[in-house]
């Protein structure tokens, strides 16, 4: 009862919590993550080999390098050699706010504190974007955009996949420290969010996260997946029939994505709002740089030359689409098969880390929110971009903390305590 009211108890989990909280607000979760950043160098100074190379921070050490090296490697003769310069002296921020997160979840205080928190947070969310959609403003005044889109303001689409990637959290928390009323009233919550926030690479994230959390909740339970799948199911089909009836903006995206369906060229292209020949494009891109890629960050620069006259991903300035949109296309363009080989290592390292892991319910959501959207067969925003970079680190060093006790791997210094 004592550490309720210690403030050295609750820096560390505020800390790594603030970085969700600020995530709404344009650039302002890089400050949490610079200070981690700045206490992550410090214990590896004070530390050494033992913050960096044991356990969790072993795993989350190799991880990073497999992402980072071919971006360093795609830096020489890079389209745009400042941008993909910047990018690979920037990145180890990752690494080393990950090395302060998994140094201070050893303790179980703060890994329960970070969870209470995390989920508290998200609800928040939810009921934010929930008032936004049933009468026009969220608590904050934003109107209710061309998505919804709560906390996040009027042009900023990031709801929707970012609440996918981080509902794990919820329903967790729920599943173990509320009623089965309240789980699936968090789940109806963060669906309906989801699906109202109209972005499809977040409705796949969210269905991969929501089949993967099942089943690994009905195994605890002793049941059969398909006993809560099926009304998960059920209950998923009568939300968007509901929600394609009543919200005419769902609608106009659901009709969008239906012309998929006719598995024509022109229907895909339609449907993925012109990403075919965009994916075309970026293999192009992959086949004329194929060692390292046109550099970090520089696909923008090598996207026109492939282009056909009209196409709608060149800018008035001449260049190009941002990113591929793909997860395998932008690594391959951007860092060429260096960089695949390395997402190729990171997925072997990444999958072998999960052994175990949802005995640990914030490291086990924080993985499975990371897993869901490396999913490849999705398309994907940017894995270099600071926003999703830097959330994706968070939660894979998050996810990777508890790993030194499932996976056999030298315990970390202090892990003794928990």
């Amino acid at each position: 009862m004592k550490s309720l009211f210690l403030p050295r108890t609750w820096t560390p989990p505020a800390l790594a919590w603030s970085f969700l909280l600020l995530l709404p607000f344009s650039r302002s979760s890089e400050l949490p993550m610079f200070i981690m950043a700045i206490l992550g160098g410090i214990l590896l100074w004070k530390h050494g080999r033992s913050v960096a190379w044991e356990g969790g921070a072993k795993t989350f050490s190799l991880l990073f390098l497999c992402i980072w090296v071919p971006i360093a490697l795609s830096v020489p003769d890079s389209l745009w050699f400042k941008k993909s310069l910047s990018t690979a002296l920037t990145f180890p921020r990752i690494w080393l706010a990950g090395l302060y997160l998994i140094w201070m979840l050893r303790e179980p205080l703060a890994r329960e504190r970070l969870l209470k928190l995390s989920a508290w947070l998200l609800v928040f969310w939810v009921v934010d974007a929930l008032i936004q959609a049933i009468v026009g403003y969220d608590l904050l005044g934003h109107a209710y955009p061309e998505r919804l889109n709560g906390l996040y303001g009027p042009t900023n689409w990031k709801l929707g996949l970012t609440l996918a990637m981080l509902s794990p959290i919820v329903w967790e928390y729920f599943s173990r420290y509320g009623t089965r009323w309240q789980l699936a009233l968090a789940w109806l919550g963060t669906a309906a969010v989801v699906l109202l926030a109209s972005n499809r690479e977040s409705w796949i994230v969210f269905a991969v996260a929501t089949v993967i959390w099942t089943w690994v909740y009905a195994r605890r339970l002793g049941l059969s997946p398909f006993r809560l799948m099926l009304p998960i199911a059920f209950a998923s089909v009568i939300a968007g029939a509901a929600a394609y009836q009543v919200n005419p903006k769902f609608a106009q995206r659901v009709d969008l994505s239906a012309a998929a369906l006719d598995f024509s060229y022109a229907g895909l292209e339609t449907a993925s709002s012109a990403r075919m020949h965009l994916w075309g494009n970026a293999l192009m891109v992959t086949e004329s740089h194929p060692v390292n890629g046109a550099g970090a960050r520089a696909f923008r620069y090598a996207y026109p030359e492939f282009a056909q006259p009209g196409d709608v991903f060149i800018s008035p300035d001449g260049t190009g689409a941002i990113y591929a949109h793909q997860l395998l296309l932008e690594v391959g363009s951007e860092t060429g098969l260096i960089g695949l080989a390395g997402l190729l290592a990171f997925f072997v390292i990444f999958i072998r880390t999960s052994k175990g892991l949802s005995r640990h319910p914030l490291a086990w959501t924080a993985w499975l929110g990371a897993l869901a959207w490396l999913f490849p067969v999705n398309t994907h925003t940017g894995l270099y971009s600071a926003y999703w970079s830097l959330l994706l680190g968070w939660l894979v060093a998050v996810g990777v903390s508890r790993c030194e006790e499932v996976n056999g791997l030298s315990r970390a210094p202090g892990a003794h305590n928990s």
